[in-house]
């Protein structure tokens, strides 16, 4: 099972109200409320955390998580004494929040992969704005919570390109990062209400993110521009064999994507440094080598799931500062 989508009660664990996004599963329905939502994305259910035994039945100083369902429990990973589950009600009412601030929001997927041990849900914010006439831009608050002890809780914007569906994620201006990681401590609730907090700025957010593409979609690159970007987004290794040759290949995809320019579908971007970070931003969710680390992953699924949450997320964030620095005056 490739794209690892969690099978729940016998159910794909996925729903959605539009085509599958980012190879995370397939679209089944419209819901417009948390609940129908969890429900239909066999979301509903909650984890424990238990002390783990010994093959002789003894306790052990170690913790394991585990997926309630009906008499059973479905181990999700093995955690440290400190943790503190954050149960998916919680995230999706956290959603709920900032939503309910925004005529027009609405779910528009979620789903959980593997046997649960990640969750996620999806929702558009009804911010939509066009960098040049025709060329639409999608909001959504992204919501990604881990029952396995992996990574923090992360709660934040993201932007799609439609042309391409390229992602990037939206600072917060409240307190510059680029999301909201909420760790699984003693004080997550806390934590989770500081999140909601962080996001009550989203509009602005999603104007700042427009207003920067607008200015890069008019700034023209030359050539010794475009080389110092890629000496700051790839920087040269003293070994001159393997690694520079590895750069080499990734430049040259990059530069690829900058001529193909979504194959001219807007000509009046051709040349810009707004092609160039859609180009950047093409290579990086469509092209980019991923380490697979975990059962059921491909290279799709690693690439998509770094690009929305790990190595991939942070090089698009470096490419558009980088972009938008040093084309300043272009």
């Amino acid at each position: 099972m490739a794209h690892n989508i969690a099978t729940i009660n016998g159910v794909r664990a996925f729903s959605g109200r539009t085509a599958a996004w980012h190879n995370l599963g397939r679209a089944t329905g419209t819901f417009q409320t948390w609940a129908e939502m969890m429900a239909n994305s066999q979301t509903d259910w909650n984890v424990v955390k238990e002390r783990l035994q010994s093959i002789r039945g003894e306790q052990v100083d170690a913790f394991g998580v585990f997926r309630i369902e009906g008499d059973r429990r479905i181990f999700l990973g093995a955690v440290g004494n400190q943790y503190t589950p954050i149960q998916n009600i919680d995230q999706f009412s956290l959603v709920d929040a900032v939503l309910g601030s925004k005529n027009g929001a609405h779910y528009d997927a979620a789903g959980a992969l593997g046997n649960g041990e990640k969750v996620w849900c999806l929702a558009n914010i009804a911010e939509a704005f066009e960098v040049v006439p025709g060329d639409v831009h999608n909001t959504y608050l992204l919501f990604a919570n881990s029952h396995d002890g992996s990574t923090a809780a992360q709660c934040g914007l993201t932007d799609v390109r439609v042309v391409c569906q390229n992602t990037l994620r939206l600072a917060l201006s409240k307190n510059g990062q680029t999301f909201s990681k909420i760790r699984h401590t003693s004080n997550a609730a806390a934590r989770m209400i500081a999140a909601e907090e962080s996001m009550t700025s989203v509009v602005q957010d999603v104007h700042t993110l427009r207003d920067n593409l607008r200015l890069l979609s008019v700034r023209k690159v030359v050539r010794e521009q475009a080389a110092a970007i890629f000496d700051r987004l790839f920087p040269k290794s003293e070994n001159e064999n393997a690694s520079q040759s590895k750069r080499q290949n990734i430049i040259t995809e990059i530069l690829g994507n900058y001529e193909s320019n979504d194959r001219n579908a807007f000509p009046e971007i051709r040349g810009t440094a707004y092609n160039l970070l859609n180009a950047v931003t093409e290579y990086t969710d469509h092209q980019r080598s991923a380490r697979v680390t975990k059962d059921g992953y491909d290279q799709i699924k690693a690439r998509s799931e770094a690009a929305l949450f790990g190595t991939g997320a942070a090089l698009k964030q470096e490419a558009i500062d980088v972009i938008l620095k040093m084309t300043d005056g272009s």
